[in-house]
């Protein structure tokens, strides 16, 4: 006898969870519960009407109303025993509306039983039970569906998030891709899926959550044809599963030619691991570093403006240079001229057009811009239709150590590759220059101030005799990624462990990635030459807010899987000759207007006379190649207003303390690094 008392004690304790926890759901789910009990009463009363049909009498109605509270007081504990509102009413699935089946077969079989089988309620015809199930099974199912649209309609994203993510095309159609594109639609993820890639050849052209499926991996060649026939081309192939689940030759050919067009090939997050850090640092990408979204470009204009020209770049092998080679390519032009003067760099250029873009006529030059004569017989072999001059040296320190090589790169050569592309008749010249150029402190800002300076006059003397040849100069920040740029230097830093060096704690620049630099500079001259009264104009890229070096670091850190100041220490070496704290995209003198399209905006500075100019530049040119630097620094101060022989506000020389345990590291007078090169590319 205790024994028995024992265990009902036990099934007691073991039910008392489970009413609290029946409590819970209906406190939680109390608005659905209300309306399925409403979705109850209509289908009981639905059903004796539909049954009934046109025998519908007094008998029937006076049968309703305990029919009604019959069907209530069955069904709900049913519903309720059957889990009905252990789900949350946002969550419901169509697996989730499959187990609403099991409950309301239960509850209209009870129903059916005590109505019929007791002969209290004879009247009622069997149908009625049928269309009773069916009617709350309708109602159930709408709810739930209802309660998951309004969800999804409130936490919809901003207008404007979900089409400023990265563009990306998925390879592979499954469960994976299913959940990614649905965290894209939400404003959950910063791509954008433009397009799927399917491993069937039936899918083609059908729509999976309105994101178009563009065909097969077995038939890459029209998959690549409807990419390039748009009007945007993706950042990214994004692989749903291993590489080795498709067709081998298929994502071989889309590889290289997501390879020759700069499209990263990348696999999705395993949804199954865990935020454990990897045990070895990730090859971080420069695109992920960048926190705001990139522009996009219209590709149509590119193509039919560059489509069948004859093009020369000048600084071909460097970062930025190779970028403008590798995008020129693409579209399909009449020829390309490489100038380069480091060979390592030339023949790594010359490779990567050999490989990717055997079809296009190219032609490579060892040429220093600082050598006239030469450039100019190169000039009036090819006579180019356009030029894009990213030769120059853009190291701060080392241009500061060095401010006589730097005159005569970034001032005499552009000088000269003006000059050529005047003397043959270009249709645009076009100079990359910097925002370093913008109240410069250092020699190499200054320097490529004046070779901005040189464009504006040609492009207004353009203008004044009625030429054809256009001279732009397109300014731009820090690029992501470049050789000697802060992403190689931090992931190797990352790789040995740290520390990562830091100049300042408050050091900020602009930040882009080459491949969006590139895009909008060969926009900007498409645009400029479409523009015919707006001569002397600077085009300014639209970099977004300034970022903290101190941040990128962190966040670089972060993106390898350690943690800042724990794992990898940072450090804070002091500002080096001739930086500032902050950079700017304008002169406090230039006038600011709209560019008229989107990413690129005008910077209108008071011109400098041609005459002026020449008699500056002839000056420097000739303290350059003397090797006197006092002079130099004296005709650049001269000609560049607030450009003088003190550093300027913004140049703090002060070396501030560490926040890692580890001793401060003061800047070095002399920078120990290899010569620089001309032909380098600006980044």
């Amino acid at each position: 006898m205790q024994t028995n008392i024992q265990q009902l004690l036990r099934r007691g304790n073991a039910a008392t969870p489970r009413l609290r926890f029946n409590k819970s759901e209906l406190r939680a789910n109390r608005k659905m519960v209300t309306a399925d009990a409403l979705a109850v009463v209509i289908a009981a009363v639905v059903s004796v009407i539909l049954a009934s049909g046109s025998y519908f009498s007094a008998v029937e109605r006076a049968v309703i109303l305990p029919f009604v509270a019959l069907s209530l007081l069955v069904t709900m504990p049913i519903l309720l025993g059957c889990g009905f509102y252990r789900r949350h009413r946002h969550s419901s699935t169509m697996p989730g509306l499959l187990t609403l089946i099991p409950g309301a077969v239960m509850s209209v079989t009870v129903v059916l039983v005590l109505a019929r089988g007791t002969g209290w309620m004879h009247q009622l015809p069997l149908t009625t039970f049928p269309i009773m199930l069916i009617c709350m099974l309708l109602q159930f199912a709408g709810i739930r569906v209802i309660a998951r649209t309004r969800e999804l309609m409130r936490n919809r994203p901003v207008a404007g998030t979900v089409s400023d993510g990265m563009p990306v095309v998925l390879v592979g159609l499954d469960a994976t891709s299913d959940l990614f594109i649905r965290a894209s639609h939400l404003g959950q993820s910063k791509y954008r899926v433009m397009g799927i890639i399917d491993d069937s050849l039936d899918s083609a052209n059908l729509l999976f959550h309105s994101v178009p499926i563009l065909g097969s991996v077995r038939d890459p060649q029209a998959v690549i044809a409807r990419l390039m026939a748009g009007g945007q081309l993706p950042r990214r192939l994004l692989l749903t599963k291993t590489v080795t689940h498709f067709d081998r030759d298929g994502i071989d050919t889309l590889s290289r030619w997501a390879e020759a067009q700069g499209i990263k090939v990348r696999a999705l997050p395993n949804l199954a691991e865990g935020s454990a850090a990897p045990a070895i640092p990730a090859n971080i990408d420069p695109e992920d570093v960048l926190t705001r979204p990139q522009k996009t470009v219209e590709l149509q204009l590119l193509r039919d403006t560059y489509r069948g020209q004859k093009v020369l770049v000048t600084g071909a092998g460097g970062s930025i240079g190779s970028e403008l080679v590798r995008q020129l390519a693409s579209l399909d032009p009449a020829e390309i001229v490489l100038i380069e003067n480091c060979e390592l760099n030339a023949y790594q250029v010359d490779r990567l057009l050999a490989r990717h873009f055997p079809q296009v006529p190219r032609k490579l030059h060892l040429c220093c811009i600082r050598d006239r004569v030469h450039l100019q017989a190169i000039f009036e072999e090819h006579r180019p239709d356009m030029v894009f001059n990213a030769a120059a040296l853009k190291h701060v320190p080392l241009v500061e150590a060095n401010p006589c090589e730097g005159v005569l790169t970034n001032v005499i050569g552009t000088r000269n590759v003006c000059d050529a592309a005047r003397e043959v008749g270009v249709r645009a010249f076009v100079q990359v220059s910097t925002d370093k150029a913008v109240n410069t402190t250092n020699v190499m800002g200054a320097t490529k101030r004046v070779a901005e300076f040189y464009c504006q006059a040609q492009d207004l003397i353009t203008r004044d005799l009625g030429c054809d040849t256009r001279f732009f100069a397109v300014r731009f920040g820090n690029v992501l990624g470049s050789s000697g740029s802060l992403i190689p230097l931090f992931q190797e830093q990352i790789a040995r462990g740290g520390p990562l060096t830091v100049t300042h704690p408050d050091m900020e620049r602009y930040f882009m990635t080459i491949r969006e630099a590139v895009e909008l500079t060969l926009v900007a001259a498409a645009q400029g030459l479409r523009a015919r009264d707006d001569n002397g104009r600077i085009y300014v890229l639209d970099m977004g807010k300034p970022v903290r070096i101190l941040d990128l670091a962190e966040r670089m850190i972060s993106l390898a899987g350690k943690v800042p100041g724990k794992d990898i220490m940072i450090e804070f070496v002091g500002i080096r000759p001739g930086e500032k704290l902050f950079e700017e995209l304008f002169d406090r003198n230039e006038v600011v207007e709209p560019a008229g399209f989107a990413g690129v905006s005008c910077a209108v500075p008071y011109p400098v006379p041609i005459s002026r100019l020449r008699a500056t530049i002839l000056q420097l040119e000739r303290a350059a190649r003397a090797g006197d630097a006092l002079q130099v620094r004296r005709g650049l101060a001269d000609l560049v207003p607030g450009f003088g022989g003190d550093r300027g506000e913004g140049a703090v020389r002060n070396f501030p303390t560490t926040r890692s345990s580890r001793p401060i590291r003061p800047a070095p007078v002399e920078i120990a690094a290899p010569e620089p090169k001309m032909g380098k590319a600006f980044a």
